[in-house]
């Protein structure tokens, strides 16, 4: 009877650790592109985002190179920008990114975010997908790009950043 109840004890006290690690899975921090492991194109060198994490609601603040031609491909819309909000609890949120209207719906699935976003660009609509996922020790995330529009234009890409403790960076005012 004493090695049921000892068993059934380190069955539960498991499950409750794995739920317990659920629940701690954090996105908060400073992330930086490891460029040598992203298929990126050069002008995403010196990609960093700082994420802050109140809830279901995400903040992401970036750092990255402007373009030289001051143009950001469609499909980082909403990667290359300075302030981004999502909520992952899958309400609409609607960020401005330059002269865009981004709308996005976003959910938590385990270790996952998944993010649908659309918008409009020269009165074509434009949509894509965005997957952030966390490693199990938390200091690597992989964000996979999609995006598509309806001339036919599309690409997609694999981004991978590693959680760094370094202070990021203050935008200029």
């Amino acid at each position: 009877m004493l090695r049921a109840v000892t068993i059934i004890f380190l069955l539960t006290g498991g499950l409750l650790a794995e739920d317990g690690a659920q629940d701690a899975i954090s996105w908060a921090g400073r992330w930086v592109l490891d460029v040598k492991q992203s298929n990126a194109p050069e002008g995403l060198l010196g990609l960093e985002q700082r994420i802050k994490q109140n809830g279901s609601e995400l903040s992401i603040e970036s750092k990255f190179p402007e373009p030289g031609n001051g143009i950001v491909p469609l499909m980082y819309l909403g990667i290359l920008t300075n302030s981004l909000k999502l909520n992952t609890g899958g309400s609409e949120v609607v960020n401005q990114i330059g002269p865009f209207m981004q709308t996005s719906k976003t959910t938590l699935n385990g270790n996952a975010l998944e993010t649908d976003w659309k918008s409009e660009a020269k009165g074509e609509p434009v949509e894509g997908h965005w997957t952030r996922t966390l490693s199990g020790d938390g200091k690597r995330m992989t964000l996979k790009v999609t995006e598509s529009s309806t001339p036919g234009q599309s690409g997609n890409a694999e981004l991978l950043f590693r959680k760094n403790s370094a202070r990021f960076p203050s935008s200029p005012v």
